[in-house]
């Protein structure tokens, strides 16, 4: 029994780890990471297996996914070298058969920890409780739609009204201009009606107001050339 104290502290850090990833995997998810590529590398940082080139720069352009990655790294390492060292330590001071003991146990409570997240429901609740915990963090904190919109320097909103004279008058908007020049249109004001979130197939009539969202020099010669 008194062989089990070598196995505990690795069961502890184990379990640590993997709950280390889930808050990380979420985390980056919060930075506008699909939940596969967050967990990826998530567990690529902690382990210290590396990226791909794509993806460490994905990391590398963020500020709040490099922060991230970072501690996971240097939380890896510690907890690698904790487990090396108890491992290394259980062989000095137990014989062979509660030595196979311990890592049996090991084995079985890594299996039933990885049962247990890959639950939808027990999933679904760590994500809901982990994220409510990290948007009280400053880096986290949701921002409004007027300061997101804002992010990008020389872009803005800006109404457009379409005139005879318009050279996108009656193409629908994946045929018309906007989208090479950076513009994206957020809605459509006609006559008394709105259109939201306009379809690519969607098309531009006389006396339209689009509402766009681009780059306001771009916009600013759409609205001259009227």
């Amino acid at each position: 029994m008194s062989s089990l104290i070598f196995a505990v502290p690795v069961i502890l850090i184990i379990a640590i780890s993997i709950f280390v990833v889930k808050i990380a995997t979420v985390a980056l998810k919060m930075t506008g990471l699909d939940e596969k590529r967050a967990y990826f590398q998530a567990l690529s940082a902690f382990t210290g297996t590396g990226f791909t080139t794509s993806d460490s720069e994905v990391v590398l352009h963020n500020d709040i996914r490099r922060k991230i990655i970072i501690i996971l790294m240097i939380l890896g390492n510690a907890g690698f070298i904790s487990v090396i060292t108890t491992i290394v330590i259980s062989f000095e001071k137990t014989n062979p058969l509660p030595l196979l003991v311990n890592v049996g146990i090991l084995l079985i409570v890594i299996i039933l920890l990885v049962k247990l997240l890959a639950n939808k429901k027990i999933a679904k609740f760590l994500n809901d409780k982990i994220e409510t915990r990290l948007e009280k963090q400053p880096p986290f904190h949701k921002r409004p739609v007027e300061e997101v919109l804002r992010i990008a320097k020389d872009y803005g909103i800006a109404e457009v009204n379409i005139k005879g004279s318009c050279n996108e008058l009656g193409k629908t908007l994946n045929e018309s201009g906007f989208r090479e020049k950076d513009i994206l249109i957020l809605a459509i004001e006609r006559k008394n009606s709105v259109v939201p979130a306009p379809k690519a197939t969607d098309r531009i009539l006389l006396n339209d107001t689009l509402i766009c969202y681009g780059k306001l020099s771009n916009i600013g010669k759409i609205i001259a050339a009227e």
